[in-house]
């Protein structure tokens, strides 16, 4: 359910052929070209404090960016653009990432290259994206038919086929996060609101929570988003 902004620099210069130059080893490699961008672009880092702006920048006439951001540890990253429409990816020094897509399509038709976690994340989002405009199309239908005969059943069959998308969306969670729980992917996925609701929550999932969490601990054992995300599960549980 996500910044640095790019001025854009010829594609060419981002490559080398045996990989990362010196001075790109502690540095994030972004690049994109992004249909239907409205203004500024924005690049943002998830802190454990919070979301920290990076850069901005507006894409040329054919939707392409670029940034060079210093980087260090595994993070969170988000691409924001008007009117809040949010990219997340995942990445670390020495990542090279590529976004491109149509932001008229959010998130269906946007990809993320460069690494497998990106990538990974992008397939969730995409996924949810489809279960949230079926509850939107419900719910357009129970508002257009307000004060009708038969309103009452309507919205019964509705509140039904809710519910069905809404676990849906709660075994795909727990899935993703049981097969995939050593992941900053999975961070993503445990805190994921569907609209302004949270999925799981750690009194009714603590299995998954905690498979997060030793999950993170033994991949990323030093990193301060797991560290943050341990020492909250060891306050609450």
């Amino acid at each position: 359910m996500q910044i640095s902004l790019f001025r854009y620099f010829a594609i060419s210069l981002l490559f080398i052929a045996s990989g990362c130059s010196p001075s790109q080893e502690n540095r994030i490699i972004i690049t994109g070209q992004i249909e239907g961008v409205l203004g500024m672009i924005y690049l943002q880092e998830q802190k454990t404090s919070g979301l920290v702006k990076i850069d901005s920048a507006i894409p040329d006439e054919k939707g392409m960016f670029h940034w060079s951001v210093l980087a260090g540890e595994t993070s969170i990253y988000s691409l924001l653009s008007e009117p809040d429409e949010r990219l997340v990816f995942i990445a670390k020094a020495g990542d090279s990432i590529r976004i491109t897509g149509n932001m008229n399509q959010y998130p269906s038709l946007l990809q993320v290259a460069g690494n497998s976690e990106s990538t990974l994340i992008q397939s969730f989002y995409a996924y949810s994206a489809r279960n949230i405009r079926e509850v939107d199309s419900l719910q357009l239908i129970i508002d257009i038919h307000q004060g009708d005969p038969g309103f009452y059943e309507l919205t019964v069959m509705a509140d039904s086929l809710f519910n069905q998308i809404w676990e849906r969306q709660r075994e795909y969670e727990k899935n993703f996060i049981r097969e995939h729980a050593g992941t900053f992917s999975s961070l993503l996925v445990v805190n994921y609101h569907f609209g302004v609701r949270p999925v799981l929550s750690l009194k009714t999932d603590a299995e998954e929570y905690l498979r997060v969490d030793s999950g993170l601990m033994a991949a990323y054992p030093g990193n301060r988003h797991t560290l943050f995300f341990h020492q909250w599960i060891k306050q609450v549980k």
